[in-house]
């Protein structure tokens, strides 16, 4: 694309980098306030509007938004009932003027695609990683994030609509992720999205190809590995975060994932590193 030779890719690669994520009470707000950078929010559940300048512009759950540096902000959440949101706080070098107005051209907010809520666990997950690289990774996985916006906002644009996500879905992804070490169970997600386990179930299948119960193993599986690979922590330590009752459950899910045993996996990637 002509439009794409107008600047260096490399103007989005991020200097600094911050992540996080907040759960406002109902009624919550913040600021006003001048927004010192590139800021991506997902509204994971609740609502948000912002005004920019003095202008409204309003997020509802399952979206996400790109603020842009040097504008006052001012933020109210859902009054009803709490807001669910993650945020990356994206330090760059002043955007050339095309790429700005590119950014500027940009539907707001975006559906929050499942491509798109993947990489924003995938980015809070590397604040607790020990890798020595955690830094570079976040900031690869957080300029990923940045393309995908701009790809994904320039397909709606254009008219070439991505399915997003159905809001109860990513609601319950999300509360896997965070409640991974907890006993968790299909009512329990059920109740938190506001619907019926067995719509839950179909929501699941027919987005991800996987009921929710399946989904929350492979993740906890997905996690130990991780911390197998990069942390030094105990198995029954690592079985106990990931939300496994016993060490010989965790050991049998990962020889199932990985055809190894955990300390066979950590000495693996310990080697190779």
């Amino acid at each position: 694309m002509a439009e794409m030779d107008r600047y260096d890719d490399s103007a989005l690669w991020p200097e600094t980098v911050q992540v996080g994520e907040v759960i406002y009470p109902p009624g919550g707000a913040l600021g006003p306030r001048v927004q010192q950078w590139l800021q991506l929010v997902m509204i994971h559940s609740g609502e948000m509007t912002v005004w920019i300048d003095d202008q409204p512009y309003y997020a509802p759950a399952a979206t996400v938004s790109l603020l842009l540096p040097g504008h006052k902000e001012r933020f109210a959440f859902a009054v009803q009932r709490e807001t669910h949101h993650s945020f990356v706080h994206i330090g760059v070098a002043p955007l050339p003027d095309a790429l700005e107005a590119r950014l500027r051209e940009l539907p707001w907010p975006l559906p929050l695609s499942t491509q798109m809520a993947d990489l924003t666990v995938r980015a809070l997950a590397l604040r607790s990683t020990a890798l020595t690289t955690a830094r570079p990774l976040l900031k690869a996985v957080v300029a990923q994030m940045l393309w995908r916006y701009i790809g994904e906002g320039e397909r709606l644009r254009m008219g070439v609509n991505s399915p997003a996500a159905h809001p109860a879905v990513e609601q319950a992804r999300q509360h896997i992720h965070t409640h991974l070490s907890e006993v968790l169970t299909l009512d329990d997600l059920a109740q938190v999205v506001a619907v019926s386990p067995s719509h839950l179930i179909r929501l699941f299948q027919t987005e991800l190809n996987i009921t929710p119960i399946a989904y929350l193993w492979a993740q906890r599986v997905a996690r130990g590995i991780e911390l197998l690979e990069s942390t030094g922590l105990p198995v029954g330590i690592i079985a106990e975060r990931c939300g496994f009752q016993t060490s010989y459950h965790f050991s049998r899910r990962v020889r199932e994932a990985t055809g190894l045993a955990p300390l066979e996996v950590r000495r693996r990637a310990w080697r190779s590193g």
